[in-house]
This record gives C-alpha cells, structure tokens and sequence, in this order.
C-alpha cells in the first residue's frame, strides 16, 4: 500500500506510515518532503537508520521531519529521532522551512550522479557522505550526551552508517579524526572521557577498596580528635547515651571546633580473612559492561570534539 501524497505550500509531501510499517523506502522521485506519519518510535529509529545508510544521495539527504504531535509518543526516544532526521515541524507547517527544503533539493539534483564513481565500502565514500549532510544542512557535527552509549556520548547520525555497535563507535570517530587532520573539518573541545582499559566503556564504577586485598566491602567511621587531651579515636568510642565525651579524659564534648574536631576517616575492611584498618583508602574503577577492574590512572583517556566544516570542506563538497 503507497502512503498518502499530498500538496503543500507548493510542494510534494508524502507522508510516511506503511512505507516505516514494512521498512521500505519510497521512490525519492515522488515528493520533494518526507514527512514521518508513525507513533511506534522503533519503526521510525529503524526507518531512519535504512535512510541514512543507503548509498542513492536522492535518500540519504532527503528533507525527512518529524510531527510534534508525536514527540510524547516518542517519549524518551525523541530527542535521538530528532538527530537523525531534519526535526520536529507542527501541524505540516513548514512554510518557513521553504528555503531549506529547496536549498538540499537542488543539491541533490545537481550531485545525484556523483555517488557512482565511489567505492559504496569505503572510507571516502562515508566522509563524502558526512561532507554532504552536513554542508546542506548549514550544521556543526555535534556529539549528543547518549547513556546508550559506549562513552556516554555519540555522534548519531555518523554512527548510523554501521550496524555493528562497536564499528559505530571506532569507525566514526576514525572517520571524522581523518577528515580533521586532511583540513576538511574543524574541531572544537567539548568533553573529557575515561574509559575501561579493555572495552573502552565509558560505563564505569568507581568505588574505595582495601589496599590490602582489593575488597571494596568497607566500613567508614569518622576519627574524632579532643583538643584538650589530644586523644583521637573512632566516633563510636566517643558516645555516651545521648552525648559525646572523651573515652580517655572523660570530659563531654559539645561543641565541634571548640572541643573537638573531625580529622578524618577511618576504614575498616569487613574481608573476615583481612580486617585491615586504614586511613587513606585507594580508589579501584570496575567496569560494568567488561566486569574488568583496573585503577583510575589505567583508564583510557579520550576528548570529545564537536566538528565543523573548514573553507577546504566547502570547497570539497563544491567541487566534488
């Protein structure tokens, strides 16, 4: 079944429901706007995925929005189908959009035969594609906060080009450090991560543990310190009923900074085999998604950039 074709402010709209039902991508050539006309957010994430991954220009840079009448029903999924489609219009109203739509379409119409002399798997097929999208769409390349991800952060629409999870994370930020160092893009810092020495997971737990046998069932009490007699110990050894006085002097405590201060921690590992006493309790990071444990100073280290096209990207998509 074709879906619904309609007119408006001079343009072909075809608005988009089976087609996202049976995952099959309409004839291009049929309307000059897609727009998404379904409420299960999976089937669109999926339809979106089929869009950006096709090697036909004529698809892949698409004009393709999103209904905001439907943005609740996408609930926590709207925010990701809004970057990996051209956004959110209200009630098909995109008379302001005219230009835009107008600016990608004659792109396409001009370049729609330049993908054929590309290798479809390679390297500078992909970058040819980021150049594109990101020069018609007047956009920086972004990385969008993701807990999905394996660094917390993604560059969704570039990773869309790879099924496999992994490829999405090396192969785009390959992609986009390659088209930095060639001058095509710019790169402006944006974030630090730390990730798992081994699977590069940025879904991580750090945690105190016993520095003599890693354990991180510890127990934590507070050290209390009289001034007048200059006894320190642990803060249960300081109650009395319903005050504080001091187990050596006998005197009460009642005023901090007065009487009494509070110099630090005491950590007591509850290992029966160890039930080592420490102060200073060193800091172990377990990786969720690997279970690896490792300390914070072998944790992989990686910037976060946002990107931006240079005068020789522009140049690059211009005379491709």
């Amino acid at each position: 079944m074709l879906d619904n074709i309609i007119e408006i402010h001079g343009k072909k709209v075809v608005l988009l429901e089976h087609a996202i039902t049976n995952n099959l991508l309409p004839d291009p050539s049929l309307a000059d706007v897609w727009v998404i006309n379904h409420n299960d957010p999976k089937l669109v994430k999926r339809f979106l995925y089929k869009i950006i991954r096709s090697e036909d220009i004529r698809i892949n840079l698409k004009p393709i929005f999103l209904q905001k009448e439907l943005k609740k029903v996408y609930s926590l999924s709207s925010d990701l189908l809004k970057s990996l489609s051209d956004g959110y219009i209200k009630w098909l109203n995109f008379i302001d959009k005219i230009p835009y739509i107008e600016t990608i379409n004659n792109f396409i119409e001009k370049n729609q035969y330049k993908y054929d002399d590309f290798d479809k798997t390679s390297d500078e097929f992909y970058t040819f594609k980021i150049l594109n999208y990101y020069y018609t769409r007047k956009k920086n390349i972004v990385p969008n906060i993701n807990r999905k991800s394996l660094t917390g952060y993604s560059y969704t629409r570039i990773e869309a080009f790879f099924e496999n999870k992994n490829d999405a994370y090396t192969k785009s930020r390959m992609l986009l450090r390659e088209a930095f160092l060639g001058g095509s893009l710019a790169r402006n810092y944006v974030d630090t991560s730390h990730l798992c020495k081994n699977c590069h997971s940025g879904f991580l737990n750090f945690r105190e543990v016993c520095p003599k046998c890693t354990n991180h069932n510890l127990k934590v009490r507070n050290l209390i310190h009289h001034f007048r007699c200059a006894y320190v110990g642990i803060d249960k050894d300081f109650v009395l009923k319903d005050k504080l006085a001091c187990p050596k002097c006998s005197s009460e405590l009642k005023n901090l900074g007065v009487d009494y201060d509070k110099p630090g921690k005491i950590f007591l590992c509850k290992n029966k085999k160890c039930n080592h006493e420490f102060q200073d309790a060193p800091v172990g990071v377990h990786c969720v998604d690997c279970k690896t444990e490792q300390s914070p100073d072998e944790l992989i280290v990686k910037k976060i950039y946002a990107y931006e096209l240079t005068n020789l990207g522009y140049q690059q998509v211009i005379e491709q």
